[in-house]
């Protein structure tokens, strides 16, 4: 299973599996990051997914459904900042 970063040190496991193959996994993982509380963390976490999602080189109909809902999350994000 992929994971949204891979730098983690040695020894720690990765405490997210985040997703960008499908609308329904997309929301999963916003669930997933909702709970987190550090919201930068949140924040980069979503701007990486949104942009592999849009970005990717043999892009699915599943992706850019992902990608959409990547965005409204980034924007609800923003609007809580102000």
């Amino acid at each position: 299973m992929n994971t949204v970063f891979k730098d983690l040190p040695k020894g720690k496991k990765p405490r997210l599996h985040l997703h960008y193959s499908s609308k329904k996994l997309a929301e999963n993982s916003i669930k997933k990051l909702r709970k987190q509380p550090n919201k930068q963390y949140q924040r980069q976490a979503a701007t990486t997914l949104y942009y592999r999602a849009k970005l990717h080189k043999y892009q699915t109909k599943g992706m850019k459904n992902a990608a959409r809902v990547y965005k409204k999350f980034l924007q609800t994000l923003k609007h809580k900042k102000k």
